[in-house]
């Protein structure tokens, strides 16, 4: 069987933005993700299938750079980044007026370049029923010791570092190529969160981990590990993070969720990510949405 490339349509995906904006280096992060969405927007297009959930943020005029149309969730208390997106996932239909297959959370630290590459992912999930998540993340086959952590290259991939092994089970990662799609390959890989995933997949295990007093990272691997110990991954990729790889040496890092000290994040008023728990409650807030497709305003 000759491997393909899907061309379909990524109508059924849900993109899901999560932003929390209270001081410059963030600011930034978010304008040059926006700058890469507006590009793929002119690119491939999203329809309908856009949400940006903000995190009480300070600064808010950034978003109204936000070419595509999109359904925009101003949070007036910070639920978090799991928060965030365990609220979005239960009120989807409410918002969109219909619901979706496939979902990809989106941080705002990315870059998103080439979506067209994501409609192969979204077709591989179509046309199997054991995987559930596909990783998207910038990394190639080919040139796996640009991306690994610990590897010697001359040319190392220092935004898209990863480990080479699986968080959960900490053996060496490993490649299988699917034979049915040019670009994807199934791996026992742990799943992460910015990635393609089953809608419903996603969002049951975040009722396990909404169970949980404090989650972390390892916590969401082992939760999607217990559905299936396979992911896939599509090769290539379609972002990689921005926020913390200057280009001059004047540069400052950003300020990141992932591993800025706690105490420093929550006086700025930011959370963490990697350790963090999701609110009680959070399904249940009343969080005013406007839908820029339709004009649709809830309070």
């Amino acid at each position: 069987m000759n491997p393909r490339k899907a061309t379909g349509s990524l109508d059924d995906v849900l993109f899901v933005v999560v932003t929390c904006t209270m001081e410059d280096s963030r600011e930034r992060a978010l304008r040059k993700l926006i700058e890469s969405l507006n590009k793929q927007h002119r690119n491939v297009g999203f329809h309908n299938n856009l949400l940006v959930f903000d995190n009480a943020s300070t600064r808010t005029d950034v978003l109204n750079a936000l070419e595509p149309s999109a359904v925009l969730a101003m949070s007036p208390e910070n639920l978090g980044y799991w928060g965030a997106l365990y609220w979005s996932m239960a009120h989807v239909e409410s918002l969109f007026g219909r619901r979706f297959k496939q979902i990809h959370p989106i941080e705002s630290d990315l870059v998103i370049y080439n979506l067209e590459r994501l409609t192969e992912a979204a077709a591989f999930l179509e046309n199997q029923d054991d995987i559930h998540t596909v990783r998207t993340q910038e990394f190639s086959i080919a040139q796996k010791s640009r991306y690994f952590k610990g590897t010697r290259h001359l040319l190392p991939c220092r935004r898209s570092q990863v480990a080479a092994y699986n968080g959960v089970t900490e053996e060496p990662v490993r490649f299988r190529k699917d034979d049915r799609f040019a670009n994807i390959y199934r791996t026992n890989w742990h799943a992460k969160v910015p990635a393609l995933h089953r809608f419903e997949t996603l969002q049951e295990t975040f009722e396990t981990l909404a169970r949980l007093d404090c989650l972390t990272e390892l916590d969401f691997m082992k939760a999607a590990h217990s559905r299936h110990p396979e992911v896939a991954l599509l090769d290539g990729g379609i972002f990689y993070a921005n926020l913390n790889n200057p280009i001059w040496p004047w540069e400052k890092k950003g300020i990141t969720g992932s591993w800025q000290d706690s105490e420093k994040l929550a006086e700025i008023g930011y959370r963490m990510t990697r350790t963090d728990f999701i609110p009680k409650g959070t399904l249940t807030k009343s969080i005013p949405t406007f839908n820029q497709e339709n004009g649709t305003r809830h309070e």
